[in-house]
């Protein structure tokens, strides 16, 4: 095999990872027409996507309005990437947010941080 001339897919092991940390990857990969290179891009980008950061931020300054914000940014690039759980998490956050029910969308920063935390491990490892 020529040097440079590795596939550029991602192996089995990789896939596994990326399931179990909480990535649809067929779903995601039929968003990008089968590109395995270029979802891995997009993944990787996901690490240092600011939405997450800016959502953790917004909540601890107790600012509805830049959480809702920051929630819906969050929550596209999810579904994007096929990170459907925390998907959903999100989108009922910012539901929350949106009518009203705070208290409920700050008491689910735990279970959306372990979400973003299981899908960044499993991107790094």
């Amino acid at each position: 095999r020529m040097p440079g001339n590795e596939v550029e897919g991602m192996d089995q092991d990789r896939k596994t990872r990326l399931e179990e940390g909480g990535i649809n990857l067929s779903g995601a990969l039929e968003r990008f027409m089968g590109n395995e290179p270029m979802l891995e891009r997009y993944l990787g980008k996901f690490l240092t996507e600011k939405s997450y950061a800016q959502l953790l931020e917004a909540v601890a300054a107790d600012d509805r309005e830049a959480a809702c914000i920051a929630a819906h940014s969050l929550k596209s690039v999810c579904g994007t990437l096929g990170c459907e759980s925390m998907q959903k998490l999100v989108l009922r956050q910012e539901q929350c947010i949106r009518t009203g029910n705070w208290d409920e969308a700050v008491t689910m920063m735990p279970e959306i941080t372990s979400s973003y935390n299981g899908i960044c491990a499993a991107l790094r490892a």
